[in-house]
């Protein structure tokens, strides 16, 4: 991605959360050396055309912040598919989108920052300069 190589996304927002992080539904269970990935985002903006897709998910369901964590999912993983480019006022160069995760099995090493339940931290920390 710092070639421009690949075009990354960042999938926060949800159909039933909005933007309250705590209140997404989107899962990451453990399952042997990978997550199985289950959920919707919506508003993702490069959702069209990402290479690479940061995913809010939860990895601890019983947690609030504490549960969730920051999974890399590649576009071409089987059950990943993105959903119709939605219509918007401006920035129509720049695509905002639903996805999908269907039981998209991702290894573990996809889990960014070696360590689940620390995915709030990192939004919190890396959102203002973004």
């Amino acid at each position: 991605m710092a070639r421009g190589e690949a075009i990354g996304a960042i999938s926060m927002t949800e159909p039933a959360a909005g933007s309250d992080l705590q209140g997404i539904k989107t899962r990451a269970i453990a399952d042997g050396n990978h997550y199985v990935i289950n959920g919707q985002k919506v508003f993702i903006t490069n959702g069209q055309l990402a290479d690479i897709v940061i995913v809010v998910t939860k990895t601890d369901p019983d947690e609030n912040a504490k549960g969730m964590s920051l999974v890399l999912v590649e576009g071409d993983r089987e059950g990943f598919a993105r959903g119709r480019n939605l219509e918007k006022i401006g920035l129509k160069a720049q695509d905002t989108s639903e996805l999908f995760f269907n039981d998209v099995r991702v290894p573990m090493t996809n889990l960014l920052g070696g360590e689940e339940g620390q995915g709030f931290v990192q939004l919190m920390q890396q959102l203002p300069q973004e």
